[in-house]
């Protein structure tokens, strides 16, 4: 083959291949949307009549399980072929596991039904965390820094939208007297895109001087001294001591849906199409955060993006109390407008959050202040969310909402008095 031709094929390759990285990632994210397991999982969860305690620890068991994959996984994810690996075959577990959910939950015990959930909360947690290594070890390599921001931004914005259309055009589709089967249509969907968002990626092809870019073999991490040396290094700069304590209160925003749900459940289970407009709702909110957190970061920086969006979630908490009392919350499209500010407050919270760590830290910090933060508020919300969850089943689930107003709030002003920006060494 000519150079000439060699260039050309290599070219028309890449352009295959960022067709397909642009696909894959939008069509798992939609995916992600449809079996959210901050909205969809708890949701059909509560329909299946299971008790509602365990419901609000089925995101915090996604949220550990990620953690635990990102901490032992990541020295395997060192050569573009493991990465590609650990894209689709994710993907495509993930699919699998919440198709046996749809085809077998509606006729088991609520035992079954309880362990069935927490398995797979627990399963999807670690395919997330497999999934976001690979996907960043990919894009790293084969998406050239002036494109991967812009994709990034387009995967998130389509992918909401066609969250948005599918749920609509399905709503629909399953004519049936039992709200639990149109609920698992939404679910149906979800595995269908997961499962050809992996079937997508096989086809992304990974060129040899690319393998050769990736990290060399590592020595296996010990996560314990990496937290401990996280902590050392994080407790030494003032204006992390402050993020870490503003962290674990934005555990109060970022873990905040399952207890809308949960409120939200009592109201609408039996509503025709209800789960299909909260999903709508949560998509929506994920659309215009996207945008608007993203204008909001480049003219004003990260620290208004993160206590608007705690602000946003607490309105959306004061909202739902009003609607409550008031007799309001039967209303399936008022509360699908809560769902909507809190899945726009909550993105504003995980952005502004996470790009806040990478302004004010050095490359050599970044990763063990990331690890210790994560673990960190994963300790709490686990604790967080137990707390609330024997609140919820114990009392009438209005009461954790109305705690999240107050830690909403002490979150929003923890955020608003963290520095604006710091100055760190030269990386």
């Amino acid at each position: 083959m000519k150079p000439t031709e060699a260039v050309e094929n290599r070219s028309d390759v890449q352009r295959r291949n960022y067709a397909l990285i642009f696909l894959s990632g939008a069509l798992a994210a939609m995916g992600g949307q449809l079996v959210n397991p901050r909205l969809v999982l708890p949701f059909l969860y509560l329909a299946l009549g299971a008790p509602t305690f365990l419901a609000g620890l089925l995101l915090p068991l996604v949220t550990g399980a990620r953690l635990i994959a990102e901490i032992f996984v990541s020295p395997f994810i060192n050569k573009a072929t493991r990465a590609k690996l650990a894209v689709y075959v994710p993907n495509l577990m993930t699919g699998l596991v919440l198709a046996v959910v749809a085809l077998f939950a509606t006729n088991l015990p609520v035992t079954m039904v309880v362990l069935l959930f927490l398995l797979t909360a627990i399963t999807m947690g670690f395919c997330q965390g497999i999934t976001s290594l690979g996907t960043s070890q990919i894009y790293g390599l084969s998406v050239p820094n002036t494109k991967r921001n812009r994709m990034v931004f387009a995967q998130a914005t389509v992918s909401g939208l066609l969250a948005i259309v599918v749920v609509w055009v399905t709503k629909d589709l399953l004519v049936s007297d039992q709200p639990i089967q149109r609920h698992i249509v939404v679910m149906w969907c979800g595995v269908l895109a997961m499962i050809i968002a992996g079937i997508s990626f096989v086809g992304v092809k990974i060129f040899e001087d690319e393998q050769s870019q990736a990290p060399e073999e590592r020595a296996k991490p010990k996560p314990i001294s990496e937290l401990t040396t996280g902590f050392k290094t994080g407790m030494a700069h003032p204006w992390f001591r402050k993020f870490v304590f503003a962290r674990l209160l934005f555990v109060s925003v970022e873990l905040a849906m399952p207890f809308y749900t949960i409120h939200a459940a009592t109201y609408h289970i039996g509503t025709k199409n209800s789960l299909s407009y909260f999903v709508i709702a949560a998509s929506a909110g994920m659309v215009v955060g996207s945008i608007l957190w993203g204008r909001l970061s480049e003219r004003c920086g990260v620290k208004p993006v993160m206590w608007m969006g705690c602000m946003t979630s607490a309105l959306s908490a004061i909202l739902a109390l009003v609607f409550a009392w008031s007799g309001l919350a039967h209303n399936v499209w008022l509360y699908a407008f809560v769902i909507f500010l809190l899945s726009l407050g909550g993105n504003g919270v995980v952005y502004g959050r996470y790009l806040f760590v990478i302004e004010c830290s050095t490359s050599l910090e970044r990763p063990y202040l990331v690890a210790f933060g994560d673990v960190s508020a994963g300790l709490v919300g686990v604790a967080f969310a137990a707390i609330l969850g024997a609140v919820a089943h114990h009392s009438d689930p209005i009461v954790p909402i109305a705690v999240l107003v107050v830690l909403n709030l002490a979150a929003m002003l923890f955020a608003f008095y963290l520095p604006g920006s710091v100055s760190k060494e030269h990386e």
